[in-house]
């Protein structure tokens, strides 16, 4: 496939953090039906207009574990 014929792959900032208490180290388990299913990560996400990337992980880490 060409230069020219190449899709743009988009731009995207995200955040992600690590939490430890102690010894342990919190990762979350995608769900299933996502394009990344049942892989792991570290809370976090794609940041939002007009957001830092401190404030991004702040709703990523309440919005995937309510914490």
């Amino acid at each position: 496939m060409s230069q020219k014929n190449r899709k743009k792959l988009p731009h995207l900032n995200v955040s992600a953090g690590i939490i430890r208490k102690g010894e342990k180290i919190l990762i979350a388990q995608r769900a299933t039906a996502d394009v990344f299913g049942n892989l792991w990560e570290f809370p976090g996400g794609k940041q939002e207009e007009g957001e830092t990337l401190k404030e991004c992980l702040h709703r990523e880490i309440l919005e995937e574990l309510g914490v």
